[in-house]
């Protein structure tokens, strides 16, 4: 086992140099334009108002989004910092915690850390969007390292009993009620089971709060407007549901199960005082936990996004200790696990549904190392934002982006040629603009 751990210590600091590299041709996308844009147009306040009435219900991600400094920062050092301080942080959070539960040393903390961040790298569907993009970053990793932070003063709460981490939890469940809905519902049935599990007067006000933040997520006005009514028939709707689920839920398990013998092997410690602890019953009602967001994502038949990675990561933690109960031999597959990781994107689907595509991104990673003049394309962006800054001109038509990367995020503008897309219509209102395309 030690041995494993140590190859995989080895990659996962390589990876995160690889990332942290990678970060250093970043630049601001799409919506941060936007949000800047309404904000200052309405005020922090006053725009977080107007998403929260017409687009979704997110009242912590979305307000975290309008404070983006897209036009205080001219040079684009924000987009560079700022993935470098979150993979810090998830690796820290991370340390912390395996600190608090199983009371290692700092170090040996720090090296769990990294190995947990290897893995959650590896499953994200969406690199780009998750660790690059800032407003996406905002909605779907903070809220995951915010969970860290949960975990973590909860458990100081318990080990203590200071009222001081109990408040410190209860803020934190409020924000994430209000971050994204799927890590919304995987919170509220970890309260539900920890209500069912541990009665005390504490957990009830929990609930109480998340139930709360969770009714004023999902009841938002901007939700049911952007909730488009299916115009089939209800059998024919149900059947469509019926089958989201059953491929989201395909997918979630085909990707978890080849890298989970390869995460048992190096976490084989930790797993085995976890099961000292429970009992099964109760490690198969905490993975049941994962159903609960997949259950919402059929209902509104959103197949497999970037929102998926928390359900992801979640179903692997909890499954595996379920696997620990019943087949801990599975371990011993940890070879096939180590080789599929390292594998480029299986490409089965057509176009259409291209997300159901398997990829575990480290060949991504490399490639994009390896092989994308990440320069270039840094410079191709502040020479587009530089001409639409300078130009004197209400209509505007740009050069394509040559260099496109693959780990970075970019979504072109439509060109003379098409309809308008989002990206450009943000470009024109941040700048002022009546029309811009590419060639």
């Amino acid at each position: 086992m030690k041995l494993v751990q140590n190859i995989i210590l080895f990659l996962s600091i390589l990876l995160c140099i690889g990332l942290i590299y990678i970060a250093f041709f970043n630049v601001y996308q799409t919506d941060d334009y936007i949000y800047s844009w309404g904000a200052k147009r309405l005020g922090i306040i006053g725009n977080s108002i107007d998403f929260y009435t017409n687009w979704g219900g997110r009242y912590f991600g979305y307000t975290l989004n309008m404070l983006n400094p897209v036009s205080q920062d001219p040079e684009n050092i924000l987009p560079k910092l700022y993935p470098i301080f979150l993979f810090s942080t998830f690796i820290g959070v991370s340390a912390l915690n395996f600190k608090q539960y199983f009371k290692y040393s700092f170090s040996d903390s720090l090296v769990k850390g990294f190995l947990l961040f290897f893995f959650y790298t590896t499953l994200l569907i969406s690199i780009s969007e998750h660790y690059y993009w800032i407003s996406g970053a905002n909605i779907y990793f903070i809220p995951l390292i915010l969970s860290g932070f949960l975990l973590l003063f909860y458990g100081k709460f318990q080990e203590s009993g200071k009222m001081g981490w109990f408040l410190l939890s209860a803020v934190l469940v409020a924000i994430l009620m209000g971050s994204n809905e799927i890590l919304a519902l995987i919170l509220l049935g970890a309260l539900i089971v920890l209500n069912y599990q541990i009665k005390s007067k504490e957990n009830r006000i929990l609930l109480i709060i998340g139930t709360i933040g969770f009714l004023i997520s999902f009841l938002a006005p901007g939700n049911f407007k952007r909730l488009a009514d299916s115009t089939d028939i209800f059998y024919i709707k149900w059947a469509k549901r019926v089958g989201v689920l059953g491929a989201n839920t395909i997918y979630i398990a085909f990707k978890t199960v080849l890298v989970l013998p390869l995460f048992i092997k190096v976490f084989e410690k930790e797993l085995q005082i976890i099961i000292k602890k429970i009992s099964f019953k109760k490690a198969v009602l905490i993975w049941a936990i994962s159903f609960l967001p997949l259950l919402f994502t059929g209902y509104i038949m959103n197949t497999v996004g970037r929102q998926f990675e928390n359900i992801i990561f979640f179903f692997l933690l909890t499954f595996s200790v379920v696997m620990m109960f019943r087949w801990k031999g599975i371990k011993k597959l940890w070879g096939i696990s180590f080789i599929v990781v390292f594998l480029p994107q299986f490409n089965i689907f057509p176009e259409r549904y291209s997300n159901f595509n398997i990829d575990y991104n480290l060949s991504s990673i490399v490639k994009e190392i390896l092989y994308t003049d990440l320069k270039a394309y840094d410079q191709e962006i502040e020479d587009r934002i530089s001409a639409i800054k300078n130009s004197k001109e209400d209509s505007l038509i740009l050069n394509k982006i040559k260099t496109v990367p693959n780990v970075l995020y970019f979504d072109e503008m439509s060109s003379v040629n098409e309809d308008k897309k989002y990206v450009n219509d943000q470009l024109q209102k941040y700048f002022n603009k009546k029309y811009i395309r590419t060639e």
